[in-house]
């Protein structure tokens, strides 16, 4: 949360931190101190112990004053950018500018820089500042902003509820579709044609931006020997087949920033035996994982769990990599328990047989065991939570029925 700023420079002994980009797009960090969308960015500058200030432009001054975050707000233009532009040439009156918001807010320690900028442009950036006389300082990770935003106030944790039911409302209307399906000559159909992943994904697509969301980094909807592959976003020509397993992981983003991430597994008619008993692997490995959750308990704890679930019912896990015994699993389950969830589709905290910090209340992880069988297929469920000191807060309540009749 934002007053974790604060103690966060004071421990690392860091008097300011500067965050800069030309766009909040794809910046997490700036749209989280800024608290909203900026289309033109700006500079977030913030001396420990002080409030903040926001530099933006002419333009998005108004839109920086309704966001409301930042309560001290002024434009490059009182900073003099176009006369420093005049004297300097515009390459150099940017770090000017920084250094003389350094000068006059009195800084003379370490200084913090963060922000999604190219790296020539960075390290320029860097150089030119400590010519200036500023003294930029390495953040080591996890960043002061990473630890900053690894746990969400209430306003965060609504925001992330509300794309949640957003995109349980997507999910619903797909399983009607998939029910819905005809069938003719052998074949499953839709609106009178074959039903393929393509059909299906392009329904998807336009429920998204129905829902006013947006999938900036796609979805995956992909059947059969394609859902073996934990990243494979399904093949457009492939049809829709009964007795198949479909792995459904829908990941959008709404306008706020803030994403959601949900996956189920369905077969449409009946499920063969084998993935039935996949299916209820995966299933009680998730139950025994959210049961587990709260605060005071590792990532590695949780993981853990998964994989005796995983195992106990005669598949392979990625713990035997981490005992030696193997280089890959390309069978069973292959990958991470989950990741947090915010402003980016994954950041901290991290369920893993590496994450050995204890999980904190308001910390928003996603739980996902998977189990894959390549040639055949896999099956993943999936939940966004928000953990409390007694368990978890499920973000989005939809239904996880396997079999679609």
């Amino acid at each position: 949360m934002l007053n974790q700023i604060d103690p966060e420079m004071r421990k690392r002994r860091i008097q300011a931190i500067m965050i800069l980009g030309d766009t909040t797009l794809a910046d997490p960090n700036l749209m989280y101190v800024a608290g909203g969308t900026l289309p033109r960015g700006g500079v977030y500058f913030k001396r420990v112990g002080q409030k903040p200030l926001l530099v933006t432009s002419n333009l998005d001054m108004p839109t920086a004053r309704k966001l409301g975050r930042v309560k001290s707000i002024e434009t490059y233009s009182h900073w003099n950018l176009e006369k420093l532009s005049k004297k300097y040439g515009r390459e150099e009156a940017f770090p000017r500018l920084l250094a003389e918001i350094a000068r006059k807010n009195g800084v003379s320690g370490k200084v913090a820089l963060y922000g999604r900028n190219d790296l020539a442009f960075g390290t320029y950036l860097v150089d030119k500042l400590r010519r200036l006389g500023v003294k930029i300082t390495n953040d080591e990770s996890p960043s002061i902003l990473e630890s900053a935003r690894e746990t969400k106030d209430a306003d965060e944790i609504q925001k992330l509820r509300d794309v949640g039911r957003k995109t349980g409302r997507v999910v619903d209307a797909i399983v009607e579709v998939l029910k819905g399906l005809k069938r003719k000559r052998g074949h499953l159909t839709l609106r009178g044609r074959r039903a393929t992943i393509g059909a299906i994904k392009a329904l998807i697509s336009s429920l998204i931006v129905a829902e006013e969301l947006g999938a900036p980094e796609g979805t995956i909807f992909a059947i059969g020997a394609s859902s073996a592959d934990p990243h494979n976003a399904g093949i457009p020509s492939d049809e829709i087949r009964e007795g198949k397993l479909i792995v459904f992981d829908i990941f959008p983003q709404s306008e706020s920033g803030y994403w959601h991430d949900l996956t189920r597994t369905y077969v449409v008619g009946r499920a063969a035996p084998k993935d039935r008993q996949l299916y209820d692997a995966v299933y009680e490995a998730q139950r025994i994982s959210l049961d587990s959750i709260r605060a005071g308990v590792t990532g590695e704890d949780v993981m853990s769990k998964s994989c005796d679930v995983i195992e106990r019912r005669g598949y392979r896990t990625i713990r035997e990599v981490f005992q030696g015994k193997l280089k890959a699993v390309s069978s069973g389950f292959n990958h991470p328990l989950g990741h947090g969830v915010g402003l980016t589709i994954g950041e901290r905290p991290y369920l893993s047989f590496l994450s050995r910090e204890a999980l904190k209340s308001r910390q928003v992880v996603t739980v996902e065991p998977g189990v894959y069988l390549p040639g055949h297929g896999g099956v993943r469920i999936e939940d966004t939570v928000s953990i409390t000191s007694k368990g978890i807060d499920t973000l989005a309540r939809v239904n996880k029925e396997f079999e679609i009749t």
